[in-house]
């Protein structure tokens, strides 16, 4: 076929194709202006969402910083205190605030007052935060010597099998109720687990000293 009498096909099926383009257009071009408008709107929305996603993370992050350096200056501004309280009110850092309030009364022996803050500490998410209010509430359970009590929160914790919170901290504080209870066998196959799976760890090798010092006393 000559040169020329491709070119000639050639912009005979551009014109086709065109000319087909535009008769389906002018026959769906109420459908596809109202397809073409749900497309914009959708994707405004999923900006504006990122907008209002990224806003509510720096925010966040601001109450959370705001949180942490209100605590760490609690020793030599008691006036944090008060601050800190106010924060637990409500808002981005306030189950973080409630968290610090319960340490620090928790550190001074009003495990009352400790209490009351992890009581305002919700359920979910059950993040790190959640489990180390969980391990702060047993912990002031065993220094009323309510082991059955922290033994339970401590087993529900080792149930949830929480990927943010380290096992051998659960099992290690788990053995320790059970050895503060009374429940000397519960309490030596913890520490030998710990021992044995955790060796490389601060709580498997203090899981080895206690777990020698129970088999002594058999």
């Amino acid at each position: 076929m000559k040169r020329t009498e491709r070119h000639h096909l050639k912009e005979d099926e551009m014109r086709t194709g065109l000319n087909w383009f535009i008769h389906f257009y002018e026959s769906w071009q109420r459908e596809i202006l109202i397809a073409a408008g749900v497309v914009v709107f959708a994707a405004l929305v999923f900006v504006a969402l990122l907008l209002v996603k990224y806003h509510a993370q720096g925010v966040q992050s601001q109450a959370i910083g705001e949180v942490v350096s209100l605590s760490q200056d609690l020793q030599t501004k008691p006036e944090n205190l008060a601050k800190l309280e106010a924060l637990s009110g409500g808002g981005a850092g306030s189950r973080l605030a409630c968290l610090e309030l319960a340490a620090y009364w928790a550190g001074t022996g009003d495990d009352a007052k400790a209490a009351s803050y992890l009581g305002r500490i919700p359920a979910l998410p059950k993040d790190l935060l959640y489990y180390q209010a969980e391990d702060l509430r047993a912990q002031t359970l065993i220094r009323k010597k309510d082991f059955d009590k922290a033994i339970a929160i401590y087993r529900k914790i080792q149930d949830d099998k929480p990927k943010s919170y380290p096992v051998d901290a659960v099992l290690f504080h788990l053995a320790e109720a059970y050895e503060m209870g009374g429940h000397k066998k519960e309490a030596l196959e913890l520490y030998t687990k710990l021992q044995s799976e955790y060796s490389q760890t601060y709580y498997g090798y203090e899981a080895s000293m206690k777990a020698s010092r129970l088999a002594l006393q058999k």
